[in-house]
């Protein structure tokens, strides 16, 4: 027989729940006290969202409701101003998830259906069983550290959409363009669009001796091979023919998209320099945060990780932290039947992001991770991406313990568990 304990709910006597369907413009709020059910609704503004949260609280005061408690589902950034009024005049806030909202109102209602009567109804029968989350306050730098992540990682998506647009051009500019993407970013690739702005017509009207004294005179290390190649890659796109204004044009938009490119680089480097001040100074009130450790983690990742996670100490065990990244398995069994076993996803998408960005370097055959991943890959057989995840579980599971060890990274203690470490510190 298997004895658990029950967890502990919150004594909600003395807290009045008001449940609120967020939209961008309206506010529907519902709450039931002493048999009596209030609905109410006001425009999404400050000014009157803490006029009606003071009646609300009238209301509490006279059943003998010391607070109120706000409860609504996440909805991006529209229930920020409600979030913020409800703390700045000390009352509770937590959230629900959006999908127990879905599923449960067809529990509650036996239909369906969806209205902006039923939601808030449902919210607060979610909030009367405790199926809430926690509205985290997180410290000013966290915050600020948390937006210049989201910024970096819009960044590096915009990067990445450029050089794919910048890729495309290239192709109908300089159809015959043999060379792999990154050769364009390269010292290279630069001269290249400098001097000739990457126009195979203008290569070949200047002639192959002069196209290659301009070319050495910007990059003195660059081989004669390569300037063949480009020569040979030129004459070849030239029997195209394209008008001259049409090139021209082609050209222009060139010069933009890698202006672009090159301010959002700068803009990302900038990003990442600010990120790792303030890891430093995190890493002054609380020197447990992991360091920069070669080969393992960097300060630019460390910085990436804790502005997800938020301060790791407020999690008190590591399957918090697993759910809330939205790495914790969703098992399917039922008697015999045993389904696939995945991660849920359900948590913070950047934060599986910056862990899998993180792994990656490290299952290399002679990295960290690097048998681990090839064992499971080559003599289990499993799927590259489903080896990654499963490593990537691992390394969340380990980073959590090294922060609360405090103690510097050792490679042993990484891969083995706290009983047999012990036993091999004794026997040593």
């Amino acid at each position: 027989m298997k004895i658990t304990r029950a967890a502990e709910k919150i004594n909600l006597k003395n807290i009045l729940d008001i449940s609120v369907d967020v939209h961008k413009e309206m506010l529907c709020f519902y709450f039931e006290v002493e048999g009596i059910e209030y609905s109410d609704e006001c425009r999404n503004r400050t000014s009157v969202i803490g006029k009606k949260l003071r009646s609300y609280h009238e209301i509490a005061l006279k059943h003998g409701r010391n607070t109120l408690r706000i409860i609504c589902e996440p909805t991006g950034q529209y229930q920020n101003s409600l979030f913020r009024t409800a703390r700045r005049l000390g009352f509770l806030t937590c959230y629900v998830n959006a999908e127990a909202v879905s599923k449960f109102r067809v529990v509650e209602t036996n239909d369906t259906g969806k209205t902006d009567k039923k939601d808030p109804r449902v919210i607060g029968t979610l909030g009367r069983l405790n199926k809430v989350l926690r509205f985290r306050l997180l410290d000013e730098e966290y915050l600020v550290l948390r937006k210049l992540h989201k910024i970096y990682d819009e960044t590096d998506i915009s990067m990445t959409r450029l050089r794919c647009r910048i890729s495309n051009l290239l192709v109908e500019l300089f159809c015959d363009y043999s060379f792999k993407k990154d050769f364009l970013y390269s010292n290279s690739g630069q001269a290249l669009v400098e001097q000739y702005g990457c126009n195979p017509y203008r290569i070949v009207e200047d002639g192959f001796d002069a196209f290659c004294r301009r070319m050495k005179r910007e990059v003195p290390r660059i081989r004669t091979k390569t300037l063949e190649r480009l020569w040979n890659d030129a004459q070849s796109s030239v029997l195209n023919e394209m008008p001259e204004c049409y090139v021209a044009k082609l050209e222009h938009h060139l010069y933009w998209l890698l202006e672009d490119f090159s301010r959002q680089e700068k803009r990302k480097e900038e990003i990442v320099t600010e990120m790792k001040e303030i890891l430093a100074r995190l890493r002054e009130k609380d020197p447990d945060i992991p360091p920069s450790t070669p080969h393992v983690v960097s300060d630019k990742n460390m910085a990436r990780f804790l502005a997800e996670t938020g301060p790791l100490g407020e999690f008190n065990h590591w399957r918090k932290l697993m759910r809330y990244g939205g790495m914790n398995i969703r098992m399917r069994q039922s008697g015999k039947f045993e389904g696939q076993n995945k991660v849920t996803k359900k948590g913070r998408p950047l934060l599986r992001k910056v862990l899998h960005e993180i792994a990656l370097p490290l299952v290399k055959k002679k990295s960290l991770y690097g048998s681990v991943y090839h064992h499971k890959k080559e003599s289990e057989k499993r799927p590259g991406n489903v080896v990654m995840t499963i490593v990537a579980r691992q390394l969340l599971k380990k980073i959590y313990g090294w922060s609360r060890s405090g103690e510097a990274f050792d490679e042993k203690r990484f891969f083995t568990c706290r009983t047999q470490y012990m036993k091999l510190s004794e026997a040593a």
